[in-house]
């Protein structure tokens, strides 16, 4: 769909409520308004100032009204995509919301594809891609800590560090083909020292890129999810511990062994980051068919965690068959959740040893009681939950970006052995370009059109 083209699409999501929004944005945006909506008190909307609300009928193509609305027209620049943009706040029915829409259409716009308004915004430089892909993750957050990352990255934090990294590596560059086109008199008359600010500024743009790079690790987790498995023996406390951290009786608790048989799965957000969590059949000997699936799907799922939650009994022992599933659990973070901490101990030192050798941390809870604090620090603590703080921290989430920086500082930390070692300065310069050239595709320049297509396929029609 070409730039300037008029298009439309309903914002609001479909249903009955009390009101719908329908957006219209492109060059023919006030031919559009102009045929659709006619003022109450007469005259035209375009006689009222820009972003003044004005209420009337929207008629269709044979002139009858269809709702009676609430028009504003955005004048570009001025506006989210920098076109010209309308909306329509109609009434919230179903058939109402399509009457209008139907209108909107017939009066020359067409349907928008998805994200299309961000994507217009990002072409027509009112916003970065990273402000833009956040936007989108802002309006699908579904946990505090996908709403806090996202505001912070749409409101341009990521951006300004992404902005100012390239500032250093410009400055930098500058430099370097000064010293370059002019070798003697610069360096001799002190005027650039190859060895000091030149090497100052890319060490400072490499280090201000590995900690853009630290983040990724909690910006993943936040926004991806990680797949957690909550594993264990027959009658430990998987699924109370599962019921505790989603706060919701969604696994069915007894103290008959072999209770779960299938896998219930859930979206939590517990310890900071995003866990998308899996209640399994406990590890051991089935005994009967049905078991036997729940066991062999138990095993999958722990094969594939990224987190692994092995619950035990702290009130008693490690039998031999928990002594080996500890030893052939996956490659994976893995926390030993210490259960029913409530009782007197029971575990023995050997036990104790045995799970401090296998995992990352140990928690001890009470999961029928709900409580699972020691747990969810020890989660925050895998995932740099205290290192980083996702309301002001420039940070990372996809694949994509962390590539990009990946490469970025490793072809600066060559530039600085050249320039330290006293190595041919056109090397150097040609490092420190590529480097920017990869720091500024992160946000958006240069990056190619299949890319743009893919990110904004994403959104959701009307955003």
């Amino acid at each position: 769909m070409s730039i300037g083209e008029t298009v439309a699409a309903v914002s609001t999501p479909r249903g009955t409520g009390g009101v719908a929004v329908i957006r219209i944005t492109g060059d023919g945006t006030r031919g559009v308004l102009g045929r659709v909506f006619s003022p109450a008190g007469g005259g035209s909307l375009f006689d009222r100032p820009p972003r003044t609300a004005v209420y009337g009928e929207v008629k269709g193509a044979d002139g009858i009204a269809v709702d009676r609305a609430v028009v504003t027209f955005f004048e570009g620049p001025h506006s989210f995509t920098g076109e010209d943009v309308g909306e329509i706040s109609c009434h919230g029915g179903v058939a109402v919301t399509a009457s209008v829409f139907g209108a909107v259409l017939e009066a020359g716009a067409t349907p928008a594809g998805p994200g299309e308004f961000t994507r217009r915004a990002f072409i027509n430089g009112k916003m970065t891609l990273s402000e833009a892909e956040a936007t989108g993750l802002l309006i699908s957050a579904d946990t505090p800590e996908r709403m806090k990352l996202a505001g912070a990255a749409a409101d341009g934090t990521l951006s300004r560090t992404i902005t100012s990294v390239t500032a250093k590596l410009t400055s930098a560059l500058a430099s370097l083909c000064a010293v370059i086109d002019y070798p003697d008199e610069l360096v001799e008359d002190g005027e650039i020292d190859p060895e000091g600010e030149i090497l100052s500024a890319v060490c400072g743009a490499r280090e201000r890129i590995e900690k853009i790079l630290s983040t990724y690790k909690r910006g993943s987790a936040v926004v991806s999810g990680v797949r957690t498995v909550i594993c264990g023996a027959p009658n430990v406390g998987k699924s109370s511990l599962f019921n505790a951290l989603t706060g919701e009786d969604d696994a069915i608790v007894t103290e008959i062994a072999g209770t779960t048989r299938d896998v219930l799965k859930k979206t939590v957000s517990f310890g900071g980051v995003t866990l998308l969590l899996s209640d399994t059949a406990g590890l051991g000997d089935p005994s009967d068919k049905v078991e036997a699936i729940g066991v062999e799907r138990a095993k999958k799922e722990t094969e594939n965690a990224e987190l692994i939650l092995a619950v035990f009994d702290g009130s008693r022992p490690l039998t031999e068959d928990e002594k080996k599933t500890v030893g052939a659990l996956p490659e994976a973070a893995k926390i030993a959740v210490i259960n029913k901490k409530d009782l007197a101990p029971g575990m023995t030192e050997a036990d104790k040893r045995l799970i401090e050798d296998r995992f990352d941390a140990a928690a001890s809870v009470c999961a029928k009681g709900g409580d699972a604090e020691e747990l969810e620090a020890a989660v925050s603590s895998l995932f740099d939950g205290g290192a980083v703080d996702l309301t002001r921290d420039p940070v990372i989430w996809d694949a994509r970006r962390r590539a990009d920086l990946s490469v970025a500082a490793e072809l600066l930390a060559r530039a600085e052995e050249i320039l330290s070692s006293g190595g041919p300065a056109d090397a150097a310069c040609a490092l420190c370009e590529e480097a920017e050239g990869r720091v500024a595709m992160t946000d958006g320049r240069g990056v190619s059109e299949e890319i743009l297509s893919e990110i904004f396929s994403r959104f959701c029609v009307g955003k």
